[in-house]
């Protein structure tokens, strides 16, 4: 007799909670690379551009644990080539475009609130594209 908590869950239901996971994974690496950056500017002096790059390499770390055993529930070892190596792929493509995007920011406003805001807008450009592909290989094996 299957029992509630033996049911197979659907691929629907399997991806909707994954989601709801990588959205607040999400907002705390978003919360950890501001706190960094905005002490980067203020208390080191560092321009928009050093102070982007700083953040986004120190959160990279939490963000990679957190997204695989949290998110997509991988445990064991790492792969590198299939899982750290694309992780950081991705992570370089949002380090360039919102570090990009910082230096402009402090370039044109000068003001710390404003690199945070180029800082942003550079990962929100990553975001969906880094979902849907960090759910292809984190679930590589779920077929």
């Amino acid at each position: 007799m299957q029992t509630a908590s033996d049911e197979v869950r659907s691929p629907l239901t399997d991806t909707i909670g994954r989601v709801g996971r990588y959205l607040i994974v999400s907002v705390v690496n978003v919360v950890n690379h501001q706190l960094l950056l905005q002490l980067a500017v203020n208390a080191f002096g560092w321009g928009g551009g050093l102070a982007n790059a700083f953040a986004a390499v120190t959160a990279a770390f939490p963000a990679y644990w957190l997204s695989r055993r949290w998110v997509w529930s991988v445990e064991g070892r790492s792969s590198l080539r299939h899982e750290v190596l694309p992780f950081w792929g991705l992570a370089l493509a949002g380090l360039i475009i919102s570090t990009i995007l910082a230096e402009a920011a402090d370039r044109l406003f000068d003001n710390p609130l404003m690199i945070s805001v180029g800082s942003l807008i550079g990962y929100t450009i990553v975001w969906i594209a880094k979902f849907l592909f960090l759910n292809r290989i984190f679930t590589r094996g779920d077929d």
